[in-house]
């Protein structure tokens, strides 16, 4: 059997200005799904995660969508952690 990788090129030059990315050009986020840029969230492919696969990018997805909630909740109370990695 043949088994190929398709090399997958991170589509983050909307962001390559605001938040760190790694040597690959993927967005480097923490466990709760946040980039350098407080108030950035990010999941997926494009993510320093490295697992491209669908399941996992739509989990992502939801700890990003999460992560982002709780980070609007703490700013609306002026909470000065609010988004901090």
């Amino acid at each position: 059997g043949i088994f190929v990788e398709k090399k997958l090129i991170p589509n983050s030059e909307l962001v390559a200005d605001l938040v760190n990315l790694d040597e690959e050009g993927r967005i480097k986020i923490d466990s709760q799904n946040r980039t350098s840029r407080r108030g950035i969230f990010a999941a997926g492919d494009v993510t320093n995660t490295y697992r491209e696969q669908v399941l996992v990018a739509m989990g992502e997805g939801a700890k990003a969508a999460l992560s982002a909630f709780e980070y609007l909740m703490l700013a609306e109370r002026g909470d000065p952690e609010a988004g901090r990695p």
